[in-house]
């Protein structure tokens, strides 16, 4: 015991001493920031390697540091921070220095390295610097980003009405998977970037490749993939790629493959493309090359301004294009297509002047095109040898903006943009890798235009195929015009002036459109099968649609009405006429922040003048959404519509209902280390027919009870 209480003044007074040390050097010792060197003493590059070693150079302003460690053997103790990162304990102190050993890889990126001395009761800054750190590959920018998203689905019961015969799978339990993982890699000439998903099923009809499998298709599979390369102005792409700006030729065209580009600082550009001749998905054909001998696309494509003057600018693209396609068969439909084989080459000009008033964009192509010899389907006969084909096909469109400031006499602006297009694409011009419709010439001319605050727009095509004029072929031609208008009341009589503005002046919108269809040659009757000029269509439609909209604060209420007439002029079928008015009201009523109601009815009245028989349709909709804070959210529907005629034949009555319950979950909500939802919905389907014609009345409908989970990882 008296030991004990000995030691007590030698504890009490080498506490006192070391707090009076601490003291001084709080009071008396400052450190800055002077600079940042490498193991050799220069200056660290502007990007260091992530485990390169270094050495923060601090300066002291007073003598007292040396002294008062040496005598008490204290150690002044830093924060360092790299970003977010604490870094602290990767650094070691010594002589006015912190040292990092490069022992433990520092966090990657563009950061900024602040200083911090701690005292005994408080933190003096030091200084700050930028440190840009390369990932370990060598990049300056790398991210890798994982993706899951699961889905759990369940039926939890269902119940038939009436006549629904009952269902062979009540109750079942389905779940799927989206998973993949993207990345980006990036320095100064280099960039690479990258894209894997996947897809896992518990049902087999979901498969990646049912649709080619059936019953073989893995429940897991590679759905797309892409690697993009860029290299100053070189950039090559792998899987998914998209290729080719010839609408005519090769548009977009979504294939596996390989594709490059380069382009130039004068917008000179080259391009290539090789893809598969098939959409693929899966892990199979990886590359999408493995059957190139049979299916594949090549391409190759240049791009030049050709004109750059200051008042006017102008581009030529062109492509060529070769594509082979075998022929497959198709299980679900039960079908046998022909090899096919495809050449091509197209070109593009684009104009526009500097004032932004003209474009002009005018492309052509022509294109081979033929269905070589194929074994597969000669079944031991003699196949017939078919020609082929070489035809054309353009399309031209423009816009000219004749004047957009032009002074009307009550002080308001008018502008004018007019544009026309016409395409063409003759009747044999078919190709592997563009969407085209043959033996179509088509031509348009509109524009646009504003009258104050008053705009629309007015167009007038027409259209034509059988373009060789071939006698046993019907030529139809069909032409059209449409105009549109929008008249904002409340800016048209009110003005800029917002507190004068009334929230009960609508929006008001019209549309008009006219098309006629008719026959413009009648084919001989012995070689073309056509019964005279009883066969020949001759349709004339009008339709005129009325829109009104309010907005009233955080509600919002429209009035539309449609109106339609179709006169069918054709010989023998003059009285088949149709007229059709149709009337909606929607209302959008928002409660509060939370709640919102949306309410809608509507009525259809179709007038069958051959039969002269009306035909009714109603329609009502009622709709209830709430939404909490916290992620709950609760919706109600509930729908009614009715069918019915003036000669009373038949009656159709359907009513649908549902309500559902969802809870948003964020990440860390309920333990989960992920953001998800939690789902439950009630459907209700009852629909009930009469037919007072043949005495007879069917009712139809279920009732759904569905539980459904989702969480996402990333």
């Amino acid at each position: 015991m008296n030991k004990t209480f000995n030691k007590l003044p030698f504890c009490c007074a080498l506490v006192s001493i070391l707090g009076i040390a601490s003291q001084a050097i709080k009071a008396n010792s400052t450190y800055q920031l002077n600079r940042i060197v490498d193991d050799l003493g220069n200056e660290i590059p502007e990007w260091i390697e992530h485990n390169r070693a270094f050495t923060i150079m601090l300066d002291v302003q007073d003598d007292l540091e040396n002294t008062q460690q040496e005598n008490f053997k204290i150690t002044p103790q830093f924060e360092v921070m790299l970003g977010d990162h604490d870094v602290s304990s990767m650094f070691i102190y010594k002589n006015g220095q912190l040292q990092y050993l490069g022992r433990t890889p520092l966090p990657h990126g563009e950061h900024l390295l602040q200083i911090s001395f701690k005292s005994t009761d408080s933190i003096i800054f030091v200084g700050e610097a930028s440190l840009n750190i390369l990932s370990p590959s060598g990049f300056k920018q790398a991210s890798w980003t994982p993706r899951l998203e699961l889905n759990v689905n369940s039926q939890l019961d269902e119940s038939e009405l009436g006549d629904s015969p009952p269902s062979e799978d009540p109750r079942f339990t389905q779940a799927n998977a989206n998973f993949g993982i993207t990345s980006h890699h990036e320095n100064d000439q280099l960039a690479v970037s990258s894209s894997f998903n996947f897809f896992a099923t518990t049902e087999q009809e979901e498969a990646v490749q049912f649709a080619s499998k059936a019953n073989n298709a893995d429940k897991i599979d590679l759905t797309d993939y892409q690697v993009d390369v860029s290299l100053g102005n070189h950039q090559l792409s792998l899987g998914h790629t998209s290729y080719g700006s010839n609408p005519l030729l090769i548009d977009s065209l979504s294939r596996r493959g390989v594709s490059w580009s380069y382009e130039n600082e004068s917008s000179l550009s080259f391009s290539g493309a090789m893809l598969s001749g098939v959409d693929l998905t899966g892990i199979d054909n990886f590359t999408g090359l493995s059957d190139y001998q049979k299916e594949y696309v090549n391409a190759l494509g240049f791009g030049v301004n050709a004109l750059t003057d200051a008042r006017i600018s102008l581009r030529v693209e062109g492509f060529i294009m070769e594509a082979v396609k075998s022929s497959a068969s198709d299980f679900g439909l039960g079908e046998i297509s022909s090899a096919e084989e495809n050449r091509g080459v197209g070109f593009k000009v684009i104009t526009n002047d500097a004032q932004g008033k003209l474009s002009a964009e005018l492309t052509i192509a022509l294109s081979q095109y033929t269905n070589p010899d194929d074994d597969s389907l000669d079944f031991g006969d003699d196949l017939v040898e078919l020609e082929t084909e070489e035809a054309i096909a353009h399309n031209f469109i423009f816009s000219y903006q004749l004047f957009d400031d032009w002074q009307l006499p009550w002080g308001s602006i008018a502008g004018l943009t007019l544009s026309g297009s016409h395409y063409k694409a003759e009747p044999f011009y078919q190709t592997l890798t563009a969407y085209i419709q043959a033996n179509v010439e088509t031509k348009q001319l509109g524009g646009q235009y504003q009258l104050g605050d008053v705009s629309g727009a007015f167009s007038s095509q027409s259209s034509q195929d059988n373009l060789d004029n071939i006698v046993t072929i019907l030529t139809t031609r069909t032409e059209s015009d449409v105009f549109n208008a929008s008249f904002p009341l409340m800016q048209i009589l009110q003005g800029d002036d917002e507190e004068a503005n009334s929230p009960w002046l609508p929006n008001i919108d019209y549309a008009f459109q006219s098309v006629h269809q008719f026959a413009i040659n009648a084919p001989d009757e012995a070689l073309s099968g056509f019964n005279d000029n009883s066969h020949l269509p001759d349709q004339f439609t009008k339709s005129h649609s009325l829109s009104t909209s309010w907005q009233i604060e955080q509600h919002s209420l429209a009035l539309q009405s449609n109106y339609s007439d179709q006169d069918n002029r054709q010989i023998g079928r003059d009285t088949a006429d149709f007229s059709n008015l149709q009337h909606a009201l929607t209302f959008n009523y928002t409660q509060s922040e939370a709640t919102q109601w949306s309410f809608s009815i509507g009525r259809n009245r179709q007038l069958d003048k051959e039969l002269n028989k009306i035909q009714y349709s109603n329609s009502f909709n009622l709709s209830y959404n709430w939404q909490s804070q916290s992620g709950l959210s609760i919706n109600a529907n509930y729908g009614v519509s009715k069918d019915e005629d003036s000669l009373e034949e038949s009656e159709n009555t359907s009513t649908t209902a549902d309500f559902g319950v969802v809870k948003r979950l964020a990440r860390g909500e309920w333990w989960l280390p992920a953001e998800g939802s939690l789902s439950f919905r009630v459907t209700y389907n009852d629909s009930e027919s009469i037919d007072r014609v043949f005495d007879q009345m069917s009712r139809f409908g279920n009732t759904v009870a569905l539980l459904g989970f989702n969480l996402s990882f990333q």
